[in-house]
């Protein structure tokens, strides 16, 4: 791979250096879980900081869960893989990045567009010319490579750009990815052990080259030794958990990869949401009707993400897998969600995931079916 030199690792940030004069491996500062999803989409860019108390799952949905606001800021969830050295963790790294953006082709940038691009010759001009356009206007964004991505997201490639150097290439896949930003949320997991010093210097790496913030998620706070302590300053131990305080989605906990929050559309990580999706667009009377991935307000005040709405019909539709429910806090949140969603005037349907990739079309038919009865009752109401 081009850009790397062997045996020379990647150089420490000079966020890591002034966490080191200021106090590195200070004791950890507790957090509510209710505070857990901003802290996260508020990681400062050039910046690695420890989260633990919260398993990767929990912590998805919490910042699923977070409203994005006036920011388009996401996190994307990455499982680390262990590797003997830097430099091909790192590179495992830009693989993933580069994996997400694919799935999310063919919309990057959180607002350029090249779903009207096809892979033929005025197709790619067309590409070229939006990549260029986005360049002009998105600081940091070289044309010449957003160029080249978009011609192999086009050819259904990963975007790496041959002869790009490492530092070049993570840097626009963060942007790509990113809209007004974007926060890397990296499961180390347990028993690093003896890549521990692999590990840092990645996470330091990336912190350093990449416009975005790394929160490297660690089951237990690790002990304040080298070289683990460089990346303790400022960490943050989450309070034990209380029931019912998340919701687990069993698509998104198997996921390698999860990029939250999402709004709007489909989940490009999800193939149960893609595949309804792709049946709701090709039915003329339900495709007009429906949105993905809103925040919906009870009147208890709640604004709970439901999977898709249809608001003026006041119809809620979740998916759900086997493992949606595999605790008993999950389970007594859903059912507290559904509760506060009837009390404000919504019917709910809960679609299981094996019914949506088995059959969608009995999936189409129930929605249809609850569409067909609150247009019946709200003609009776008028």
């Amino acid at each position: 791979m081009a850009g790397y030199q062997p045996g020379n690792g990647p150089p420490a940030p000079a966020t890591v250096a002034a966490s080191r004069a200021s106090g590195a491996g200070s004791p950890a500062t507790e957090m509510a879980r209710s505070e857990v999803g901003q802290f996260v989409l508020s990681a400062a860019s050039g910046t690695v900081v420890a989260l633990a108390g919260i398993d990767s799952e929990s912590l998805r949905s919490m910042v699923d869960a977070t409203e994005p606001g006036g920011t388009l800021r996401r996190a994307l969830f990455i499982r680390l893989v262990s590797a003997p050295t830097t430099e091909i963790l790192v590179d495992l790294i830009i693989d993933l990045l580069a994996e997400t953006a694919l799935r999310l082709w063919p919309r990057w940038f959180a607002d350029v567009d090249f779903s009207g691009c096809r892979n033929d010759t005025l197709g790619q001009i067309a590409a070229r010319a939006i990549a260029g356009d986005a360049a002009a206007r998105i600081a940091g964004l070289s044309a010449p490579w957003a160029e080249a991505a978009a011609l192999l997201a086009l050819r259904g490639a990963p975007p790496r750009v041959v002869r790009t150097l490492p530092a070049i290439e993570v840097a626009q896949l963060t942007r790509a990815l990113g809209g007004s930003g974007l926060v890397l949320v990296i499961d180390i997991g347990a028993g690093i052990g003896g890549t521990s010093a692999v590990t840092v210097r990645a996470l330091e790496w990336i912190a350093a080259h990449a416009p975005c913030g790394v929160v490297a998620l660690f089951p237990d706070m690790p002990k304040s030794e080298p070289p683990l302590d460089r990346i303790l300053y400022g960490a943050r131990q989450v309070v034990a958990a209380e029931p019912g305080d998340a919701r687990l989605n069993a698509e998104r906990a198997a996921a390698p990869l999860w990029i939250a929050p999402w709004r709007g559309s489909p989940h490009p990580l999800s193939e149960v949401e893609r595949r309804l999706a792709s049946a709701l667009r090709d039915d003329n009377e339900l495709a007009p009707l429906f949105a993905f991935n809103q925040s919906v307000t009870t009147v208890r005040g709640s604004r709970p993400r439901v999977d898709l709405v249809w608001t003026e019909g006041r119809l809620v539709v979740e998916l759900d897998g086997y493992g949606s429910h595999g605790n008993r806090a999950a389970f007594i949140y859903d059912r507290q969600r559904d509760y506060e969603l009837s009390l404000s005037g919504y019917t709910v349907l809960r679609l299981p995931n094996d019914e949506v990739e088995q059959d969608c079309g009995k999936a189409i038919d129930k929605i249809r079916d609850l569409v067909r009865l609150r247009q019946r009752q709200a003609m009776k109401e008028e």
